[in-house]
């Protein structure tokens, strides 16, 4: 990045989706939003510059950028990713910098992330499971757990869990508790549309 900048207004706040370094997103043209902050009275926005990069490195040094959005006129604290497709499960960093009033470009944002969710059926290669159970018309039901025992064959650099229900789960890898999400995955006609979490376990793997 180049760095023809004055220590004015500064994006601060930078937002994929409505959330700080997110995963698991699925929207093909995400939008990224931020604020504007400023050591004055009565600063506004009146241009910005986004840039995407495969990495935080790329962003700061590279000369390609997966998306550069060009000087954009006016005050919008928001915009539409318009760059190439994005790919399944791949990881994006981006920076925005703004002009003031006066025509003074802000320094960069300190970079922020989002990762892709899976953006096709083909992604998952996972079936659904479900328990061995009689189901009772009356009475107390249980709370069925299913289990799995897998040996990691190497060291794990990085690990995503992808995960849904026709129901409400809660996910453990190792006895420990995956996320800090209530009532997952959330109602929906669950034969019709299911959610699903993306979740980075690569501290739980042993």
């Amino acid at each position: 990045m180049d760095n023809d900048r004055t220590d004015n207004s500064l994006a601060t706040r930078l937002r994929c989706e409505h959330k700080h370094n997110p995963i698991g997103i699925d929207a093909p043209r995400p939008r990224l939003s931020w604020q504007m902050r400023a050591p004055r009275m009565g600063a506004r926005q009146t241009a910005y510059q986004v840039r995407v990069a495969p990495s935080a490195a790329d962003l700061m040094h590279g000369d390609t950028p997966v998306w550069d959005s060009g000087k954009v006129a006016g005050d919008a604290l928001v915009c539409e990713y318009a760059g190439p497709p994005l790919r399944s499960r791949q990881r994006y960093a981006w920076a925005v910098r703004l002009w003031d009033e006066n025509g003074a470009a802000s320094a960069w944002a300190a970079p922020a992330y989002w990762e892709m969710g899976l953006l096709a059926a083909t992604d998952w290669t996972a079936k659904l499971i479900e328990p061995d159970l009689v189901e009772k018309a009356d009475g107390p039901r249980p709370c069925p757990l299913l289990r799995k025992e897998f040996r990691l064959k190497a060291s794990v650099a990085s690990a995503r869990l992808y995960v849904t229900a026709r129901g409400l789960y809660e996910a453990r890898i190792n006895g420990q508790r995956v996320g800090d999400e209530y009532f997952a995955p959330g109602w929906t006609t669950y034969d019709k549309c299911l959610q699903y979490q993306a979740h980075d376990v690569t501290d739980l793997l042993q």
